[in-house]
């Protein structure tokens, strides 16, 4: 995915955000205040073993349940690029119920981010996404900014060579590289959990699921999140999706 396209799609997520949040502040001045995991719409996060298509599996699932898919390439942008606007930073801390609408013409401010302020404005956006909509994270730690009870925590497995063959199909690259590609990227992910977190991704203790997708379809697996869904938030998938 192009920076320019990634960058459309963080400005039209934004703004999808902002109008969700003006509409939720109006309605809270008519009532009391939710506590954090009331107010966290069901959400749905998925850590992944490089290549297993979780990403793939997000869309389907998302499309199921007309949810909204987060990527990790999307949050990553946002989070890097962006100054969180006052007023949604404000809204997401709960610390203020005034929406300034003249704050919200200055979200476009990009700076550089360390790597404190990065974890800090992807917990901003993690919550603010899953505050306005119930949503699907792929990656990034999502469920440690979130309250558990609200979320199905997923874990996505594959055997390796599946995992080769498909990145050699989608990225056009022979086993060396492909295979170099998965080994540094899991590499990545497992430091930035650790260092970040102070968890090993590998520990089946946190997620509800682990799937193993070698004797598993996409679509399979699909279905048994979708109905562990309906089961565990009772909410319904959308109609004429399979």
């Amino acid at each position: 995915m192009s920076e320019h396209t990634v960058a459309q799609l963080a400005e039209r997520q934004m703004r999808q955000w902002a109008i969700g949040l003006e509409v939720e502040q109006r309605r809270q001045h008519e009532e009391a205040a939710k506590p954090l995991p009331e107010s966290v719409h069901p959400y749905l996060t998925i850590s992944r073993d490089t290549g297993a298509g979780a990403g793939e599996l997000a869309h389907q699932v998302g499309r199921r349940l007309g949810w909204e898919v987060l990527d990790r390439e999307l949050l990553d942008y946002m989070a890097t690029q962006y100054q969180i606007p006052k007023a949604m930073v404000e809204w997401v801390d709960e610390t203020t119920t005034s929406w300034l609408v003249d704050t919200f013409g200055k979200w476009l401010d990009r700076r550089l981010v360390t790597e404190s302020e990065y974890l800090t404005h992807l917990g901003q956006l993690v919550l603010l996404a899953a505050q306005s909509q119930s949503t699907i994270f792929v990656g990034r730690g999502a469920q440690f900014f979130l309250p558990r009870d609200r979320g199905l925590i997923l874990q996505l497995v594959a055997p390796l060579e599946q995992r080769l063959q498909r990145v050699m199909q989608r990225d056009g690259v022979d086993e060396v590289q492909a295979r170099r590609y998965l080994e540094q990227t899991d590499r990545d992910r497992r430091a930035f959990i650790r260092e970040s977190f102070h968890c090993e991704v590998t520990d089946p203790h946190l997620y509800d699921l682990v799937l193993n997708l070698e004797h598993l379809s996409l679509e399979e697996a699909s279905e048994l999140i979708v109905s562990q869904c309906e089961r565990r938030f009772g909410v319904t998938r959308m109609e004429g999706a399979s």
